[in-house]
């Protein structure tokens, strides 16, 4: 039969508390000795448990690239650039270039994760059109647009920042490189194969003890019932009295 690795990884407490509670009552004890349980059965149950304990879970790396924690990191700066560099450049451009001000800064504000990423790759791509003359649709203001951009480099948006920042959106845009395949380790193959044993034998006793052992204080002991959540009782809501209360005939019984 085969087993989710949720269910074979909680096995093992399962197990242990299935043939500690087992021991440590000999009424169920006793109820299953009836049900055809023999010191050999409970001593092949410890025998597989402690065979699990004996290899233990390798703790594996987390799924992660250094292209994926790369595009992490980029989108962050990005995010973290964004807001006071807007800022400044904005007003910058504002007071000298308000045409271009208008022009680079339409529906665009400060964002946050990848909306940042896609904030500051527009407000470099519409820089790079202004610089180069490219947007057709400024034809008549090209002087104006690269002495703004120029401006902006003695502000520290420079060609080399600018290049940076580029760079950083290519990251956080990606591509980013999948998971290598790996092949199962041996010793977590062997885990299973203890894992999928101890859960046979844990199925077969643990399915007759549900049979045999009828008081749910046993089966929680075994670990296979759980305790019932007290509840609240709802206080129940005063009643009016039909008649008028003189307090002063009230006694005190305590």
């Amino acid at each position: 039969m085969e087993y989710s690795n949720e269910v074979l990884e909680a096995t093992p407490e399962r197990a242990t508390k299935f043939l500690t509670g087992m021991g440590a009552v000999a009424a169920i004890r006793t109820m299953m000795a009836a049900a055809g349980m023999t010191d050999d059965d409970i001593v092949e149950g410890r025998t597989l448990l402690l065979d699990v304990l004996a290899a233990p879970r390798k703790s594996s790396a987390a799924p992660d690239t250094a292209d994926a924690r790369a595009q992490r990191a980029a989108t962050t700066e990005l995010d973290q650039w964004d807001e006071p560099n807007f800022a400044r450049y904005g007003a910058a451009l504002r007071r000298r270039f308000p045409d271009v001000h208008a022009h680079v800064f339409k529906d665009l504000s400060p964002s946050t994760g990848t909306a940042a990423v896609q904030g500051v790759a527009a407000f470099l791509t519409r820089l790079d059109a202004l610089e180069s003359g490219a947007d057709s649709g400024r034809a008549g203001t090209k002087q104006s647009d690269k002495k703004a951009v120029a401006f902006l480099a003695t502000r520290g948006l420079d060609k080399a920042e600018r290049k940076r920042l580029q760079g950083l959106v290519g990251v956080a845009l990606g591509p980013t490189s999948p998971l290598p395949e790996q092949a199962e380790l041996p010793e977590t193959a062997r885990r299973r194969e203890a894992l999928s044993k101890l859960r046979g034998w844990f199925d077969e006793w643990s399915t007759t003890a549900r049979a045999v052992v009828k008081k749910r204080g046993y089966l929680i002991r075994l670990g296979l019932a759980n305790r019932k959540a007290p509840q609240r009782k709802t206080p129940a809501a005063p009643t009016e009295p039909t008649q008028p209360v003189d307090d002063t005939d009230a006694i005190d019984l305590e």
